[in-house]
């Protein structure tokens, strides 16, 4: 008979009451810290943690409430905004403005190498400023998902990557120490710009010529150039509600003449006129052996014939020409000027400008280059970029890629050349106020000699062979918000709005010999017989 194994059985510990409830005490505790340490996870892991807060006008901050959207955030800033608080704006993690009311954009983040992109909220084009020449926009709205700023820079109206820009509270004088306005003097008009916000200083001083309104205030603001408003936040609120209500002269906007001057207004001096200035007035006396150069040398010494010439056989004004010159090469004494003979910036790309400039075998030929393929085939061609081959219909030369025509005037970051020829948004500015300052020392016979009307809201307007609307459109106007053209005449034509008057217009396109089409690749440019036709009713009153 096989014997019985004794076993014993393992007895369960024997806890207390209060051991256990120990144990389950710790048990929670440990899973409240796991479910705290996910929920941290997610929170760390989501795109940002924002702060909505109200400035007060001393630069104290309200808080009001947190959040984990931007977008939602935005939307309780855009509440705030409604019932009238002062200044509520939205913050990131590490405080920086994302959005707010009366806010201010700093370009000043790069290098002054480095340029900052931009699209144009009218028309999509892509645009280029530098803030080394001009450090702030108005600060207008950020898009929802918190990655684009959209701001107003010398005429254009724009998006920037958030990244590339700062976004300051305006009223923070801890920052915000300058900032671009204007001064009434002696009747004009006189745009100081800042280069800096961080600095107290206005190295951009600029007349924008005299005004017919008569301004009350000693500082006024703007960033178009045209509207002027007594108070930023007045001017803020307006450019949110796309108007210019309360600005103090919404009736007569303020157009530079020199500024917006067609290229195709020929000058009426002549080149003795011009030599006398480069040599009385400039002092210029002598080419440079070499750079630098001597106080009194210059590439622009006895080059008076060449502009005349280049104005006489491509129908470019020779003063607007040296004007640009004198912006671009220094008074002719830059290094690009001197070693390569290229007064005009040709190719002189801001990273590289030296190495990367256009040579030209003298300074004529450089001039001559100017006036034929820079503008009489680029910046004044509607149909810039065509092929020579090409029939110049009005529809496809508007859609040609890299078309720079956006007005032939110097302009600012809305139209004409400034555009897309510089990176300084008032580089149209400071070469108008070249030609305004030749022109008082010579007699002031350009001033006057010129009508100017403004096309404002009407872009991709038909450019008219007759006083008619079912003549041949021989070209589009560019798609900005302001077109300046050069009246010659008024005459009578189909009735428009009630108006029966057309404006026969300076055309900047060169038109075949039939007047049905653009020259796509122009040689020559005929005073004459280069117009076109628009009806009085398109046009605004303006100074």
């Amino acid at each position: 008979m096989a014997q019985k194994t004794k076993t014993t059985r393992k007895r369960k510990p024997n806890y207390s009451k209060r051991a256990r409830r120990l144990q389950r005490e710790m048990l929670y505790s440990f899973l409240l810290l796991i479910g705290v340490i996910v929920l941290l996870a997610r929170f760390h892991s989501s795109p940002a943690h924002y702060k909505l807060v109200v400035y007060q006008e001393d630069g104290e901050a309200d808080t009001i409430q947190y959040y984990t959207s931007f977008k939602t955030a935005k939307r309780e800033m855009m509440k705030l905004i409604e019932q009238g608080k002062f200044n509520p704006a939205v913050l990131d993690e590490q405080e920086q403005i994302m959005a707010i009311r009366y806010g201010i954009v700093n370009f000043r983040t790069k290098t002054c190498g480095e340029n900052t992109s931009y699209v144009n909220a009218h028309n999509q084009k892509n645009g280029y400023t530098n803030g080394c020449y001009g450090a702030d926009g108005a600060y207008l709205e950020t898009d929802d998902k918190g990655e684009k700023v959209k701001f107003k820079q010398s005429g254009a109206v724009g998006w920037v990557k958030r990244s590339d820009i700062e976004i300051y509270n305006y009223f923070d004088q801890t920052k915000v120490k300058s900032v671009n306005h204007y001064t009434i003097e002696d009747g004009a008009i006189i745009h100081n710009g800042t280069t800096d916000l961080s600095k107290n200083e206005y190295p951009t001083v600029i007349s924008l010529g005299k005004t017919k309104t008569a301004f009350q205030d000693q500082r006024l603001y703007s960033y178009d150039g045209h509207y002027f408003y007594s108070a930023y936040s007045q001017m803020i609120d307006d450019y949110r509600n796309d108007t210019y209500e309360n600005s103090v002269n919404n009736k007569e906007p303020h157009f530079n003449y020199y500024q917006y001057l067609s290229h195709r207004a020929k000058t009426s001096y002549v080149s003795k006129d011009i030599n006398a200035y480069i040599t009385n007035i400039l002092g210029f006396v002598a080419k440079p052996s070499g750079y630098p150069c001597a106080k009194q040398e210059s590439q622009l010494y006895d080059e008076g014939y060449s502009f005349i010439d280049a104005q006489n056989t491509y129908g470019v004004n020779a003063l607007m020409m040296l004007s640009l010159a004198i912006n671009e090469s220094g008074f002719g004494k830059s290094q690009i000027a001197i070693e390569k003979n290229n007064l005009f910036g040709h190719a002189a790309y801001d990273h590289a400008p030296d190495a990367n400039a256009n040579g030209y075998k003298d300074v004529a030929a450089g001039i001559a280059t100017h006036a034929s393929l820079f503008l009489n085939q680029g910046y004044l061609n509607p149909c810039d970029q065509s092929d020579p081959d090409d029939t110049g219909s009005a529809a496809a030369c508007f859609n040609r890629s890299g078309n720079r025509y956006l007005g032939g005037y110097f302009g600012d970051k809305e139209s004409g050349m400034n555009v897309s020829y510089a990176s300084d948004p008032y580089w149209g500015e400071k070469a108008a106020q070249y030609y305004r300052t030749m022109d008082g020392y010579l007699g002031g016979k350009d001033e006057t000699r010129y009508t100017l009307k403004i096309l404002q809201n009407k872009p991709k307007t038909p450019c008219y062979a007759q006083p008619d609307t079912s003549s041949k459109t021989l070209f589009y106007t560019p798609p900005t918000e302001n077109y300046a053209v050069v009246i010659l005449g008024e005459v009578n034509g189909e009735t428009i709005d009630g108006n029966s008057v057309w404006y026969k217009i300076q055309s900047d396109a060169v038109l075949t010999n039939a007047r049905n089409a653009v020259v796509t690749a122009p040689k020559n440019y005929n005073h004459n017989s280069d117009v076109i036709y628009l009806p009085a009713a398109y046009f605004q009153s303006s100074e």
